[in-house]
């Protein structure tokens, strides 16, 4: 059916003034369909931010690492035989990986010139640099001679430096009663995580990063069986990292299978995830389905109630020369017209939803460029889908008896 330039015209301003009229009908559709669009737009963002902060904790903990992750036993206690800095340097030598990095995680309170505050201690051994991309904003950050002599030296994370001015390298910061010499303030990282998984979460900007035996309640063990919380080894590529993973597996499958170390890599668990996340995003686009349907066939109501009260004036229509594709036309445009207006006042509304329920500090838009686009056109869909049983129940009204009855 093509429609010329008048014809689309009439017929728009017919369903203009039909909405202007029949007001209470319109304000129910508007705002039924309004509260459903929101929905759908804050389950989709909640898909889309949910989706985009476990991708990007996985890549900042690096696609191609490969985690040993100290397992307690039930209740919180220690595990019988837990991970050490041998496990690390092992598994190493089988795999030859690029370079380790070990880790005791600790919380406690450090001391800035008579002040307490709190952070996390994390006790290091092995290059911080070339692993997690860190640098130095000021002074240097620990190297191979503070590793192996294990001296009372301390690196400023750089939200921990940012809340202590008077904290400079060359200062004194005491943590569990032991003095430690600030060398350095670590630059903003990019690498701090949520932990995911049994990835733990590495909040490098807020921590104090010590020479691993040099923290307070540090142990007698040899280097070699030094426990640790956390291993990491760095690998040439993501498919490495995997490979050794089921190395340590094959090799010592009552260790590193349901033993005291969990091993974690980043990449099998973003591919884990990425699998699993299907279903998962099914059920949210089925909800949101269900929503919109819920709104159109609602409206739809509407505006088939709003056809039984304008019987004698589709009657009157008909009797001066409308045609039947004429009031078609008209209902199937006031479904659009409050598909347009309605649907955009969701689509806003569930907007300034997300962004208030955003975190800013991800730096990530709660809505992508292409879900907006498909949200307006699901708007005049849901319009056009409005409209189709009014318009069908319009066209079968006779005008004859339209005129008579009314």
């Amino acid at each position: 059916m093509v429609l010329s330039p008048g014809e689309l015209a009439r017929a728009f301003e017919a369903a203009r003034n039909a909405l202007k009229t029949d007001v209470s009908r319109t304000r129910a559709a508007l705002v039924a369909l309004a509260i459903a669009m929101a929905i759908v737009v804050c389950l989709t963002t909640l898909v889309e931010r949910g989706r985009a902060a476990t991708i990007r904790a996985l890549e900042r903990a690096g696609l191609s690492n490969l985690y040993l992750v100290h397992r307690a036993s039930s209740g919180g206690e220690v595990a019988p035989s837990r991970l050490t800095s041998a496990d690390a340097d092992r598994l190493s030598r089988l795999t030859a990986a690029r370079s380790v990095v070990v880790i005791r995680m600790a919380r406690g309170a450090a001391t800035f010139a008579g002040a307490p505050f709190p952070a996390p201690i994390y006790a290091v051994a092995g290059p911080l640099a070339p692993l997690f991309g860190m640098r130095a904003r000021a002074g240097r950050l620990l190297g191979d001679v503070d590793f192996e002599r294990k001296l009372p030296y301390a690196v400023l994370g750089a939200e921990v430096a940012k809340r202590n001015p008077s904290a400079r390298p060359g200062s004194i910061v005491t943590i569990g009663g032991r003095g430690y010499e600030i060398v350095g303030h670590l630059a903003e990282s990019d690498t701090e995580s949520a932990a995911t998984g049994v990835i733990p979460a590495l909040d490098w900007n807020r921590a104090i990063v010590l020479p691993l035996g040099a923290e307070p309640g540090s142990r007698p063990e040899s280097d070699a069986r030094y426990p640790i919380e956390v291993a990491v080894l760095s690998f040439a590529s993501p498919g490495d990292a995997a490979a050794a993973a089921g190395i340590a597996r094959s090799i010592d499958p009552s260790r590193y299978g349901n033993g005291p170390v969990l091993l974690a890599s980043p990449y099998q668990t973003l591919r884990q995830y990425r699998q699993t996340r299907r279903t998962f995003d099914r059920l949210i686009w089925l909800v949101a389905l269900l929503t919109g349907a819920s709104a159109v066939f609602g409206i739809s109501n509407l505006l088939s109630a709003s056809v039984i009260a304008r019987t004698r004036e589709i009657g009157v229509r008909r009797a001066v020369g409308a045609r039947t594709r004429d009031i078609v036309l008209q209902f199937q445009l006031e479904g659009v017209l409050l598909g347009l207006l309605g649907g955009g006042a969701g689509l806003l509304l569930g907007l300034v939803i997300s962004l208030l329920s955003t975190d800013r500090s991800a730096g990530t838009s709660p809505l992508s460029l292409l879900s907006f686009s498909a949200l307006a056109v699901a708007c005049v869909a849901i319009g056009i889908l409005t409209g189709i049983r009014p318009s069908a129940r319009a066209a079968r009204i006779d005008p004859a008896a339209a005129l008579r009855d009314g």
